[in-house]
């Protein structure tokens, strides 16, 4: 089980400190226990995808994020003058949601979605202030019996009562009661919609994720160490 809670706090805060430089931060993400339409489990949600196609309900779809590899990456270039980035990509697995598997659209496909207006640091995580159309991303099928391979859906953020359209914080969300409680997980929500006219169903991200320590945010865990013993003496 993922515990390396304060660890990866102070990883993140040493690499924030850096200036004059591209700190570059990355996740391996995993499904989220507390999925409002789980089983089966997922951590990206797109009801109505299929919607209008012969054999499709136009119903609850999901993905699931264990099924394949999928990943997050913050990049901070805000030592160099510019923003914060924030990609998710990766394989997912899932299709529309039976209740206990999936019917149309079974398969893999291709996540790609990426934040690069109105990305503000909150703690140790990260949050999307405000829709923008330039915060863009697409699914891909890798094909299947109902959907070619390299069809793509593509969509864009969308605000939540309070105008934010993601948040990927390092604060228990919605995992009291699981295993997963109290591990340090980062937890990752947000909205999205796509130009089918459908926006009105649920569409959302909800996951988990896990620091993946890197040698440069390690040694700066080190020098943090070093330095703070110093003080000590």
């Amino acid at each position: 089980m993922f515990r390396a809670v304060n660890r990866g706090a102070l990883a993140l805060v040493a690499c924030a400190g850096l200036a004059n430089a591209s700190v570059v931060t990355t996740f391996t993400l995993s499904d989220h226990p507390d999925g409002n339409a789980n089983p089966p489990g997922y951590g990206l949600r797109f009801d109505g995808l299929f919607t209008g196609r012969a054999g499709a309900t136009g119903g609850t779809t999901t993905f699931s994020i264990d099924a394949g590899h999928a990943r997050l990456r913050v990049i901070d270039d805000t030592g160099t003058g510019g923003g914060l980035t924030i990609r998710i990509w990766g394989t997912v697995y899932g299709g529309e949601d039976t209740g206990s598997g999936y019917g149309y659209g079974e398969g893999f496909y291709d996540i790609d979605m990426t934040y690069v207006m109105n990305v503000a640091a909150s703690g140790t995580g990260w949050i999307v202030t405000g829709a923008d159309a330039g915060n863009a991303g697409s699914i891909v099928s890798q094909g299947n019996g109902d959907v070619g391979a390299g069809e793509a859906f593509h969509f864009t953020d969308k605000g939540d009562g309070s105008g934010r359209t993601f948040l990927f914080l390092q604060d228990e969300h919605r995992l009291g009661g699981y295993p997963q409680a109290g591990q340090g997980y980062w937890v990752g929500r947000g909205w999205h919609m796509s130009s089918d006219g459908l926006n009105h169903l649920t569409r959302d991200w909800l996951f988990l994720g896990t620091l993946v320590p890197t040698p440069g945010a390690l040694g700066l865990l080190g020098l943090a160490g070093l330095a703070a013993a110093r003080r000590r003496r």
